[in-house]
């Protein structure tokens, strides 16, 4: 085995380490959020109609983590997709990625507001600190993608759809639209402004990003997820046809 050979198994040894970590990541930020929504201990020697009380308080608790592990697990469905593309990989890269799985990490500290529940619940700041967590997590990501596009000839392989698929277009946007969101929360905070023009900015900056979307990619199909995706027969053709687009790389 030449030096070449070696160099090039030691590379991908060392990129799948750094791809099995980022999903370790992700798999023990789930783990650990499940891990507080549970019933109290007194249900065990409770009525019925108690342990039924007691369930319904929980009850808070579960849906936010259901639709926590729907957030993080959409981060981890497009850091999937990024990184599908990588081919190897240098020291930026492995810091953006660091910075992006602090990012997420910062999801149970979010729910552990909703799961101690209490008075702190009654307060603005609770649901501001869980937005400003999937901003920086939405802008850690915008990092991440752009680096490898900008990189791509270096640190990918080589397909003409990278930009389509990552949708750069649309995501190249948050670049500025996340630091603006984070500068209109501050000046909600400070100045005490009317939280109805903060989140009403926010719903139309969320509308307008699913319109840009379908103006551009509208006919870009691949990967994406619909209710008739999820009963819809893959045809051999379009499979075949996928493979070998995999093996041309």
């Amino acid at each position: 085995m030449n030096i070449d050979d070696e160099n090039e198994i030691k590379k991908e040894f060392q990129l799948e380490r750094i791809i099995f970590f980022s999903d370790a990541v992700f798999a023990i930020i789930i783990t650990i959020m499940v891990l507080d929504v549970k019933l109290p201990d007194v249900v065990k020697s409770s009525t019925e109609a108690e342990a039924k009380s007691a369930f319904f308080q929980v009850l808070p608790k579960l849906t936010a983590f259901i639709v926590t592990f729907f957030v993080v697990g959409r981060f981890w469905m497009r850091h999937l997709r990024i990184f599908s593309y990588l081919k190897d990989y240098n020291a930026p890269l492995i810091f953006i990625n660091l910075l992006f799985l602090l990012s997420v990490s910062l999801y149970p500290f979010a729910l552990s507001f909703i799961f101690n529940g209490g008075r702190i619940m009654q307060y603005a700041w609770v649901v501001y600190t869980y937005i400003s967590i999937i901003n920086f997590t939405t802008f850690t990501e915008t990092l991440l993608t752009g680096y490898l596009i900008r990189n791509k000839e270096l640190l990918c392989v080589r397909d003409p759809e990278i930009e389509n698929v990552l949708r750069w277009k649309i995501v190249r946007i948050n670049y500025f639209a996340v630091p603006a969101i984070f500068a209109l929360l501050y000046c909600t905070v400070e100045f005490e402004l009317d939280t109805r023009i903060f989140f009403g900015l926010l719903i139309a900056y969320s509308v307008l990003m699913r319109v840009l979307t379908f103006v551009y990619y509208r006919h870009h199909k691949r990967d994406r997820i619909t209710l008739a995706s999820l009963f819809k027969r893959i045809k051999i053709g379009e499979q075949q046809e996928k493979s070998k687009r995999i093996i041309s790389k």
